[in-house]
């Protein structure tokens, strides 16, 4: 499995390249800078301490306030006090991003039992939109989302359902649609108006798809939560395809969701892929397949945040990548842990990008206090651009298609800090990823921490003999990493991968050829004659300068070609 991980990378990565070579990458919608960012922030986030200034709302086209309720037909704010300082403390973020839109999304899964009433005549859609008026004026908003949960048949107990729920639903929208429109002639601005929606075949037949989707300005496809505790096995809560293994059940994943979708008619453009930021842990499960498919005894979600810091830190947990489904997974303590890491979500964000989708979001922006998966996600939505590349730049190219591949990060907030110098621990993270993230327990390195991102990334490099360690027996990721020690870690990676071809090139030629250190000698003059490494203008190698970032991205894209043509 490691070694077909490293050449499904790699093709990733060619193919990227071709697609942005050629021009074929949509650049509507989902492609270019283009494209809807969309976040829901729970209200109840605050009270938890992630208040709306902690977002990161640089990345972020609209960020949805979840959720209104409707009572009497009207929507309301389900706590006035507490929803309306969340809804200031939202609105003044607008100061760091003058482009982002604060939406009121109403309904949900607790607060739509209401819908099938409000919209069930003409008189009653009226009052609902001129309630949403009322709401989006008195607080300063931007638009409504709705979240009905759901039209026809399905939801929370107590939700009320008609069979023409699903031609008032869009009646219901034709209104809102026509107040908002009415409402921002009046004000001079522009109101948005937005759904939610589930990803299944049966939603879609309990709404008319063409006829939503002409009047709304998007629609967030909800590609989560296609298996979880109300299953009979432990399965993936959003798959990128669906596995073709396992016993009958049925299939779903968030690539046929978007093609059910699209299927019907409703073009690319206005599907905003939605991504969970949390995951499902089955308890009860027995180790068979790793709990894959088992039967369980309970089960509940658990945030990405609680992941890391419960889960993925636990030694009695074993984590494992399903390789079909594109999603990892984890077993121990008779549990079963589904969930998504950078590499899953930036797999998401490149299909949307791929299949032409207006953007990508997220449920529920608490869940990833620190961005780690919005970040990957957006980046490789994005084609791995960042605000602090200039698309003209040298490295902008291949920043651009490593991040894709999900090899390197951002670093929070859109940027890629392309001069800062890339790290020891970063350095052996990203070749972990190229090896497929192969699993390595313990770790032999005093300031090691087998729950940091490099952890399992060292122990393995450290086993494999691609970095080495000090004295004290410290590793020291901390430490920026020179050109010299970068081109020997790479030789070393290139070693094992039996990728060394033997040529060599002379150093005599360069002007500071008496700095490169004893042990990178032969390494750089591998790197020099294999084209990953080069010299400057000035006729000099600059071993002892630092490796930065971008110039990282250039050498690690020359580098996988290199393995490739092996």
């Amino acid at each position: 499995m490691r070694k077909t991980r490293r050449f499904a990378l790699l093709i990733l990565v060619l193919t990227l390249l071709s697609f942005l070579g050629t021009g074929r990458v949509s650049a509507g919608g989902g492609g270019g800078t283009a494209g809807e960012v969309v976040g829901y922030y729970a209200s109840w986030a605050a009270s938890q301490g992630y208040t709306p200034d902690k977002l990161t709302v640089e990345l972020f086209t609209q960020i949805n306030y979840a959720f209104a309720g409707i009572e009497n037909g009207e929507a309301v704010l389900s706590n006035p006090v507490r929803d309306s300082k969340n809804l200031r403390d939202l609105t003044a973020q607008r100061r760091r991003n003058p482009d982002l839109r604060v939406v009121l999304s109403i309904g949900g899964w607790d607060e739509s039992a209401g819908f099938s009433d409000a919209a069930s005549s003409g008189e009653n859609r009226a009052a609902f939109a001129q309630s949403c008026l009322d709401l989006i004026t008195k607080h300063n908003l931007d638009g409504v989302d709705l979240d009905w949960e759901y039209p026809v048949s399905g939801g929370a107990p107590g939700v009320v359902h008609r069979p023409q729920d699903k031609e008032n639903f869009t009646l219901l929208l034709k209104e809102l649609r026509k107040a908002l429109d009415r409402q921002g002639q009046r004000d001079g601005r522009s109101y948005v108006l937005t759904i939610a929606g589930a990803a299944s075949g049966s939603y879609l037949h309990n709404i008319e798809p063409q006829a939503v989707a002409d009047i709304v300005d998007h629609i967030f496809l909800m590609a989560y939560d296609l298996h979880g505790p109300w299953d009979t096995y432990a399965d993936f809560n959003a798959p990128l395809y669906a596995p073709a293994d396992g016993p009958p059940r049925y299939r779903a994943s968030v690539d046929g969701g978007i093609s059910a979708w699209l299927g019907q008619g409703v073009p690319a453009e206005k599907l905003v892929l939605g991504m969970p930021l949390y995951g499902y842990i089955y308890q009860g499960v027995s180790s068979r397949d790793h709990g894959l498919y088992q039967s369980f005894e309970s089960a509940k979600s658990v945030s990405w945040d609680k992941v890391k810091e419960d889960y993925l830190s636990h030694s009695a947990y074993r984590p494992f990548r399903h390789e079909e489904a594109q999603v990892p997974y984890l077993y121990g303590n008779r549990a079963f842990l589904s969930y998504d890491d950078e590499t899953s979500m930036a797999a998401k964000g490149s299909l949307a990008r791929r299949r032409g989708l207006g953007g990508v979001g997220f449920w529920e922006l608490s869940q990833d206090r620190e961005g780690e998966l919005i970040q990957s996600a957006w980046a490789a939505f994005h084609g791995g651009r960042f605000l602090d590349v200039p698309q003209d730049a040298w490295y902008a190219g291949a920043v651009e298609r490593v991040c894709a591949a999900g090899l390197m990060n951002g670093t929070g907030r859109g940027t890629f800090s392309p001069g800062e110098t890339v790290t020891r621990g970063q350095i052996a993270a990203i070749l972990h990823r190229l090896a497929g993230e192969p699993t390595v327990h313990g770790s032999s390195f005093s300031d090691v921490s087998a729950s940091a991102y490099y952890g399992q990334a060292v122990a393995w490099a450290a086993r494999r003999g691609i970095v080495e360690g000090f004295y004290d027996g410290s590793f020291r990721p901390d430490l920026p990493v020179s050109r010299q020690q970068l081109a020997a870690i790479l030789w070393r990676y290139a070693r094992m991968e039996k990728a060394d071809g033997g040529n060599r090139a002379d150093l005599r030629g360069f002007r500071d050829a008496g700095d490169v250190s004893a042990y990178a000698q032969e390494a750089m003059g591998w790197a020099l004659a294999e084209g990953i490494l080069q010299g400057t203008g000035e006729g000099t190698l600059q071993p002892q300068g630092r490796a930065a970032r971008g110039q990282t991205a250039v050498l690690l894209e020359r580098f996988q070609k290199r393995l490739a043509a092996q």
